[in-house]
């Protein structure tokens, strides 16, 4: 992989792959075009010769250790939650407005102003929604 391509594609696999032999894969294609035939040579003679590798391989990524990361985990899942709810929340709104109260799309753009655009595409989702 070069330095100036940002892509990885992996050739087609057998469907048997198992799924670490395809997450090594993977690591193996992000490690720089110039090491990776040491580190193939490396596993070869291991394998073949039964050789352990002695010496500490190369960091090549910090290994975040879970505690450390915990925090913006929750964090995170609680952001997401919140995302969620409040569109679902938002979305069943427009929904009443628009069947129950049978509001226009523009009375519900003058009501929350601050979420016009989520507005609009529920009202366009609805409206496609309802020609099925």
């Amino acid at each position: 992989m070069s330095e100036n391509n940002d892509y990885i594609q992996l050739p087609p696999l057998k469907k048997d792959t198992p799924a670490d032999v395809v997450a090594f894969m993977w690591e193996y294609m992000k490690v720089p075009e110039d090491s990776r035939e040491k580190v193939k040579n490396l596993l070869k003679d291991a394998n073949e010769n039964g050789v352990k590798i002695s010496h500490q391989a190369p960091t090549l990524y910090d290994v975040v250790p879970k505690e450390e990361i915990a925090e913006f985990e929750e964090l995170m899942r609680k952001t997401i939650a919140g995302i969620v709810s409040e569109a679902s929340s938002v979305a069943c709104w427009v929904y009443v407005q628009k069947y129950v109260k049978h509001k226009t799309l523009n009375e519900m753009l003058q009501e929350l102003p601050d979420v016009g655009q989520f507005i609009l595409a529920m009202d366009t989702w609805f409206e496609k929604l309802m020609e099925k």
